[in-house]
This record gives structure tokens, C-alpha cells and sequence, in this order.
């Protein structure tokens, strides 16, 4: 059930029960945690489990896709192609644990993400933001052809607890 995405140094899945406690640690982090929208922090393990069997349970083939990335044998990040609403352009959103920060990790799972919704779900132009506190993530999309459209009004993110300024970017058709 639900796609396997095999790159280079990762492979793109599902998430499983067997993921949840490296998902927690990981995820959980608050340097991670802030620089996305909707992983709380902390993010115990209960939440976790719970995030799983939703996950696993809304799978649909043409529909949002949320992934577990697995390096070396474990859960490591993760990554999702989704729409905000049915009309919305598809939007890429990720993910990679401190240990794996500074490897080009975020490039290959963007790039896996960018070619998963164009080949597996229609996408033509493709949309993605960051945290205008989070530079590292704007130079991850600049790398993958993303433009700068502008300033989002403050966004929420559920670690910070209150909104934040994001900015969003744009990757149209090839």
C-alpha cells in the first residue's frame, strides 16, 4: 500500500509504527518542529502513533501524500505533496533530522517530491513557502528552480504556538 520512492541515499514510504519513535525525537525537535507549519512541539510519541494510522488511513492514490524518509534503516525526515484546497496548486513541504542537516539530503528529498507530483500526480506548477527564518530551506527550493513570489501573511506554526512571516515561492511547468 501507498508508493516507495528509492533515491540515491533514501527511500520515500509510508510511515509505519515502527517509525514513531525516531519520528518523536526527531520531528519533535524544536529547531525542527518551528520551521514547519503542523508538527507541535513537543510531539510525544502518543501523537505520533495517532499521525501514523491517519496517515496510513487516508492514503489514496491522486490524493495528498505524506512520506516517512528512511536513511540507513530508519525514519529521518519526511516530506508531503499536497493541495490546501481541491482547487489550490500542488505545494512540496519537508523535513530532515539534525544528524542528516548539511548532507544535500533536503535537495534530493525536494527534488523526489518535485518529481513524484509531476509524474504521479499531474502537477505543472508547484508551490512551497519557508519561514523567513529559515534561509537554509529558501536556498533548498532556490536550488530546485523555485521563485520568489512574495511575502505570505504570517503563517501559523503549531511549535511556535502563534504565526510567523513565511515566504512563498513558485516552480512552474518545465
Amino acid at each position: 500500500m501507498g508508493p516507495r520512492i528509492d533515491t540515491e541515499r533514501m527511500i520515500l514510504r509510508l510511515p509505519e509504527m515502527a517509525d514513531a519513535e525516531n519520528i518523536s525525537r526527531y520531528c519533535g525537535e524544536f529547531d525542527v518542529a518551528r520551521m514547519t507549519s503542523r508538527i507541535p512541539h513537543p510531539y510525544p510519541l502518543l501523537a505520533v502513533e495517532l499521525w501514523i494510522l491517519q496517515t496510513r488511513a487516508a492514503w489514496r492514490p491522486g490524493s495528498n501524500q505524506s512520506l516517512t524518509v528512511e536513511i540507513d534503516g530508519q525514519a529521518a525526515g519526511g516530506g508531503g505533496v499536497f493541495r490546501r484546497t481541491p482547487a489550490s496548486d500542488w505545494e512540496i513541504g519537508y523535513w530532515i533530522a539534525r544528524p542528516w542537516w548539511g548532507q544535500g539530503l533536503g535537495t534530493e528529498l525536494g527534488q523526489t517530491l518535485i518529481d513524484f507530483a509531476r509524474a504521479q500526480l499531474g502537477a505543472a506548477r508547484i508551490i512551497a513557502g519557508h519561514y523567513a527564518d529559515n534561509p537554509a530551506s529558501g536556498k533548498i527550493l532556490q536550488k530546485l528552480g523555485f521563485k520568489y513570489t512574495g511575502e505570505e501573511p504570517a503563517l501559523f506554526s503549531m511549535a511556535r504556538l502563534g504565526r510567523a512571516p513565511c515566504k512563498s515561492m513558485t516552480l512552474e511547468p518545465a
